[in-house]
């Protein structure tokens, strides 16, 4: 029988928010709120609605050709967007340069001829390693529930109990982006990034989590959407920072064996997308 031991496990992530259908950001963008000069545009929501780094969609309310990015004549688009401390937005084609936030990358904006009401969602598909990680938890368990008093057809519904979960992970703080040492997850997500979910509002303190139990292949691992509920950091002289996250799994929760989803990259590590900005698989299921 096999002994495995922890450093095999790693936590990866993927960005999302309830900020889709009724509940997206909307907002109307006027003439005025771009800069054409520093490639920079503002909104009127609080600047914690969005988190440097997000894969943000942007659509018209009317379905009317979106302008706002210099040369993208379709109702909507999907960039990465970086946040600056006066609240103002830049746009940029790649997860990493939209972290840095410079002003060379950013994508070539335009004024709108007329105010224009606009929708703002996630749309990020990737899985990102947490940086830096040093243990983890992740308890399931299944509530019974008492049915006698239910009728036929809610007994069948509640029969088998409700699953559920709650976790708790542990890192050394850090505020740069870099590269993941895995051969899973390429980019890496910071530990800070638990911290400003929770102080997101507007669109929530979501992510999708995959906790993996073994990281090699192939690979064991649990998959949930999770809800961020606790933060703390703890401070001691001659030590590492260190943070501490709760989180609460919301929906259904899986235990899966086998490979994650890879996908083409480009020299630079950036996805290469179809036609439909859909991501090319390196091997087809059968």
């Amino acid at each position: 029988m096999s002994v495995y031991m922890g450093e095999q496990g790693l936590i990866s992530l993927q960005r999302t928010a309830v900020g889709t259908g009724a509940n997206a950001l909307a907002t109307v963008l006027e003439p005025s709120d771009v800069t054409v000069a520093d490639k920079r545009f503002s909104a009127d929501f609080p600047p914690s609605a969005l988190i440097n780094g997000d894969r943000i969609e942007i659509a018209t309310q009317d379905n009317s050709n979106l302008q706002l990015v210099d040369g993208h004549d379709f109702p909507d688009g999907n960039w990465f967007c970086h946040i600056d401390k006066a609240g103002g937005i830049r746009l940029y084609d790649t997860f990493a340069d939209a972290v840095a936030g410079a002003k060379g990358p950013a994508l070539a904006l335009i004024a709108p001829a007329e105010s224009q009401p606009i929708y703002i969602r996630n749309r990020d598909e990737t899985f990102n390693c947490v940086a830096k990680t040093t243990e983890w938890s992740l308890t399931t368990q299944r509530e019974a529930v008492d049915i006698s008093v239910l009728g036929q057809s809610f007994r069948d519904q509640y029969a088998n109990g409700l699953i559920s979960g709650q976790g708790e992970t542990t890192a050394f703080w850090e505020y740069r982006y870099g590269r993941c040492d895995s051969d899973i997850d390429l980019t890496e997500e910071l530990s800070n990034y638990y911290a400003q979910l929770l102080l997101r509002l507007e669109q929530g303190a979501l992510f999708k989590g995959r906790f993996f139990i073994y990281a090699c292949s192939p690979a064991v691992w649990y998959e949930a959407d999770c809800v961020v509920t606790s933060v703390g950091f703890a401070f001691q002289p001659g030590q590492p920072i260190r943070t501490s996250v709760q989180f609460l799994t919301s929906g259904e929760v899986k235990l899966i064996v086998g490979e994650p989803e890879r996908y083409l990259r480009q020299e630079d590590l950036d996805l290469i997308l179809q036609e439909n900005d859909g991501r090319i698989r390196l091997e087809e299921p059968d």
